[in-house]
């Protein structure tokens, strides 16, 4: 166990979630994950992990892509105190230990793997997070690469192009996973292009002109209530009424050339909303005026009671 030098340090968050922060196995300080949490995070039970590693086993290199703890700890470790103990704080109850055939940890690349024999939207996505959250890129863009001993300055700059690359191919993974949802979506290409231009803008990367032609300026209905003056009453006029504008809306006819499907990424959150159009404002501020600005908006059974600022106030 010694030569594996494998540690859990602490825990880390993760999509709501605490889990194990292990070091070792695959080199000094190597980031691994073991697959009780790999099923976890991808909400699967530690069976069906270990079945898909055992039945694709020729995709896998043992001790570069996995290791198989309950071999090379607990049984070459005579089931000792320390060994169990290991397990244990991973997460694995004794009688998991006693029972379990297999109990794996892998490094990145062997998650990949496992990933890739997954296939499925949501596996890629929570691959990309915990890539950028849990092992090595965030850390070495954290680090910006501050010179260190014994380093050249032409050895700094393969490790800063390194990174860079690593960094690009994930932001490339996550812009393919994507562009599937939005097409399935039917957002439009050009306001695909728009989103992918906010993903990448950081990294020097510009989009050409062409494009984003035929986009369309348009507002959700939270910048459509801000824009007005709608702000909800619950918050003392504080928090512009996104759901009173929808309410709105609802009520309103509104021709398909005024609305669009667009990507959205806020507070962490990504997905598609609807927005509309400068001609839909005009078409809320008339119905506002129409109803003399009432106190409460509503639409079916829901009451949004609201209060009115002018922008600047």
């Amino acid at each position: 166990m010694n030569e594996l030098a494998i540690q859990m340090t602490g825990t880390q968050p993760f999509m709501g979630k605490e889990i194990p922060v292990v070091l070792g196995g695959f080199g000094p300080n190597a980031r691994c994950i073991c697959d009780k949490t790999a099923a976890e995070i991808h909400d699967m039970s530690t069976r069906h992990v270990r079945e898909l590693i055992n039945r694709n086993d020729n995709r896998f290199t043992s001790e570069v892509d996995f290791i198989d703890l309950k071999i090379v700890v607990v049984r070459n470790d005579n089931n000792s105190e320390s060994a169990v103990g290991l397990l244990e704080s991973l997460g694995y109850t004794k009688m998991e230990i006693s029972k379990a055939e297999h109990i794996y940890i892998l490094s990145e690349r062997g998650y990949a793997k496992l990933v890739k024999i997954m296939d499925t939207d949501k596996a890629w996505e929570v691959y990309d997070r915990l890539l950028d959250e849990y092992f090595t890129m965030r850390e070495q863009k954290r680090k910006e690469f501050q010179p260190r001993p014994g380093k050249t300055e032409s050895q700094l700059a393969a490790e800063a192009k390194r990174a860079t690359a690593m960094i690009l191919n994930a932001k490339n993974r996550t812009a393919e996973r994507f562009q599937k949802l939005w097409d399935r979506a039917n957002v439009k290409p050009e306001y695909q292009a728009l989103a992918l231009g906010s993903l990448f803008a950081e990294d020097g990367v510009n989009l050409p002109r062409i494009a984003l032609q035929g986009a369309k300026v348009t507002y959700d209905k939270g910048t459509i209530a801000k824009k007005l003056g709608v702000y909800s009453k619950a918050s003392s006029g504080k928090a512009p009424h996104a759901q009173a504008i929808g309410a709105i809306i609802s009520e309103l006819e509104i021709d398909p050339d005024e609305w669009e499907y667009v990507p959205y990424s806020h507070n962490g959150h990504d997905g598609i909303d609807i927005q509309y159009a400068d001609c839909v404002i005009d078409k809320v501020r008339a119905w506002l005026a129409a109803k003399n600005w009432p106190d409460t908006i509503s639409a079916g059974s829901k009451n949004y009671p609201v209060l009115y600022r002018r922008e600047g106030e």
